[in-house]
C-alpha cells in the first residue's frame, strides 16, 4: 500500500515537472528536429558534391581539435593587461597566429586519415577507393557492332601493342 502511494506520488511529481518545464522541453525537441532536418538536407546536397568527403573529413578533424581561447594577462614590460590567445597550452600574440597553428593541426589530422585509409580499407577487405564502397567494379562494355573483327589482342599488363 505504501509502495503504491509512493509510486503515485512520484508519477504526479514527474508529471508536474514535465508540465512546468514543457516549453523548454518542446523548444529543445524543436531544435533537435531542426538540426536533424538540416543535417539530412546537407547529406542530400553532399551526394552531388564531388568534394563532400573531404569537407566532411575536415569537419570531423575540426571537432577533434580544441578552439583557440582568449586570455588577458599582464604585459611583461609594462604590466598593463594585454590579450593573448591560447591553443593547446601555447600562448600566441595574435588570434591569426593561433588560428593558423590550429588550422595546421586540423590539416594534419585530415591528412593522416587519408594516409591510413588504404590500410583500413584493406583490413576491411574493400577496394581501395576514397569512398570505401564495397561495390564491385563493372566490367567494360562489350563491343556490340556486327562489322569488323571480334578478335581481341592478347596482352599482358606491362606490354604494349606496336
Amino acid at each position: 500500500m505504501l509502495r503504491d502511494l509512493l509510486t503515485a506520488f512520484l508519477a504526479i511529481v514527474a508529471a508536474l515537472a514535465v508540465y512546468r518545464y514543457r516549453r523548454r522541453i518542446v523548444d529543445g525537441l524543436r531544435r533537435f528536429d531542426a538540426d536533424n532536418v538540416r543535417r539530412i538536407q546537407e547529406q542530400e546536397a553532399e551526394k552531388a558534391d564531388p568534394v563532400a568527403h573531404f569537407k566532411h573529413t575536415l569537419r570531423a578533424a575540426e571537432e577533434q581539435v580544441e578552439a583557440v581561447s582568449e586570455i588577458t594577462v599582464g604585459d611583461e614590460r609594462l604590466g598593463t593587461p594585454v590579450t593573448r590567445y591560447v591553443f593547446e597550452g601555447q600562448r600566441y600574440a595574435t588570434r591569426f597566429e593561433a588560428e593558423r597553428v590550429r588550422a595546421e593541426k586540423i590539416r594534419a589530422i585530415a591528412h593522416n586519415y587519408y594516409v591510413e585509409l588504404p590500410r583500413a580499407l584493406a583490413e576491411r577487405g574493400t577496394p581501395g577507393t576514397v569512398r570505401g564502397s564495397t561495390e564491385t567494379p563493372k566490367p567494360p562494355p562489350q563491343n556490340t557492332s556486327t562489322g569488323g573483327s571480334n578478335v581481341v589482342p592478347l596482352r599482358r599488363g606491362d606490354e604494349t601493342l606496336h
